[in-house]
Order: C-alpha cells, then sequence, then structure tokens
C-alpha cells in the first residue's frame, strides 16, 4: 500500500469511527498496515484480531482501538473530515474581509487546490483579482482554535493581497509601517514593529486609517 492509499484508508476509518459504523475490512487494513512497520503494537494487533471476529466484536473498544491505531499511524485530520472546521474557516475569511472592507479593497475567498497532492487537503485564499500568495495555504493543523484559525487565514490573505496590490497591506495607522497577523494574549492581531512592537488592531477590526502604505 503506498502512501497515498494509506492516507485514504485513515480518512475512511477516521470518518467510520467518529459515525459510529465501522467497516471492518477497513479496521483490518489498518492494523496490519501499521504491524507491517511496528510488529509489536499491541492496539494494531488487538484491533486486526477483532476485525476478524466480526458480530463478536465489542463496538466501544473497536472505535477506542481505532483512534489509538491512528495516532500511532501519525495521521493528521484533515479539513474534509471535520465540517466544523471548515465553517470555522469561513468565519475566520468573514473577519479578514471585514479589515479589507475597512481599508477600501475588495473581499477574498478560500478555496481547495488540486494543483499538489501533498496539499490537497490545505485552503488558499484567493483575491477578486484571481491571484494567491507564495505560501502553502491554510493547513488543517492550524484550524485546531479559532484564534489559531484567524491568525492563519489572515497571514495566507495577506500575502495573497499583496501579491495583487503590490504595496503592503494592512499598515500600522500610527507608524505608516506593515502590520503582520499574530497570536497575542490568546487573541489573533495585526502586529506593528513601531516603537519595540504593539498591536495595531485585532484582526477584524482594522480602522479606515489602516490601508496602503
Amino acid at each position: 500500500m503506498d502512501q497515498e492509499d494509506f492516507d485514504r484508508l485513515c480518512r475512511r476509518v477516521y470518518s467510520e469511527v467518529r459515525a459510529g459504523a465501522l467497516e471492518y475490512p477497513d479496521m483490518f487494513d489498518l492494523a496490519t498496515a501499521v504491524l507491517e512497520v511496528k510488529p509489536s503494537d499491541r492496539d494494531a494487533a488487538e484491533l486486526a484480531t477483532l476485525s476478524l471476529d466480526g458480530v463478536a466484536v465489542n463496538w466501544p473498544r473497536m472505535m477506542e482501538l481505532g483512534d489509538a491505531v491512528l495516532a500511532t499511524a501519525c495521521f493528521e485530520l484533515g479539513l474534509s473530515e471535520e465540517p466544523a472546521q471548515m465553517a470555522g474557516l469561513d468565519d475566520a475569511m468573514r473577519l479578514v474581509n471585514r479589515d479589507l472592507s475597512a481599508t477600501g479593497l475588495p473581499g477574498c475567498r478560500l478555496r481547495f487546490m488540486d494543483f499538489d497532492p501533498d496539499l490537497d487537503e490545505n485552503r488558499f485564499v484567493e483575491t477578486w483579482d484571481g491571484e494567491f500568495g507564495t505560501g502553502s495555504g491554510v493547513p488543517s493543523i492550524a484550524v485546531a482554535d479559532p484564534v489559531s484559525a484567524l491568525v492563519a487565514v489572515a497571514e495566507d490573505a495577506q500575502d495573497a493581497v499583496m501579491h495583487t496590490i503590490w504595496t503592503a497591506w494592512p499598515v500600522c495607522p500610527a507608524h505608516r509601517l506593515g502590520a503582520h497577523a499574530r497570536r497575542y494574549r490568546e487573541a489573533a492581531v495585526w502586529w506593528c514593529t513601531g516603537d519595540g512592537g504593539h498591536v495595531a488592531a485585532s484582526v477584524g477590526h482594522l480602522p479606515p486609517g489602516a490601508s496602503r502604505v
């Protein structure tokens, strides 16, 4: 089984565990794939055995083992497996679009891209002119919490916007320096390096003066 097939298998098992609708062949395939790499893994061995038992299975234990074996396989949750996370990114995009509107710019949107199999779970900010930044987009790991999601979307949006207008965006109204998204005191903010560093505004709350240079 190559890596792409294994990743698809992990996604199926993850969805099955969350739905409480386990498929024995998928569980067995996952367990044996992990055992090929880690022959002494007890969770994988137990999962393989239970998968062969069929109707005699302990369902709660199977789901517990499914989670454990996915963790052993270093499965990284993708956006397609958690619709709530995708909704969180859409909320973040709306906040960033408020900042764009406050500075006189049109809005952006989030898109999945299929140009690179390694990034097919990431979402990318696309500007009103169809431009993208040069980064790898917003990865699934960035949406662990609302603040991380907002910072990640703001960063990708800033990259894409500056590739569209070819100047700094946004800028600190006080220092006229380009501000950058970051986490500060458990909030997503636009950070200015002027006077030793300070919050120019919270993401989603840029004043009209924070426009282009």
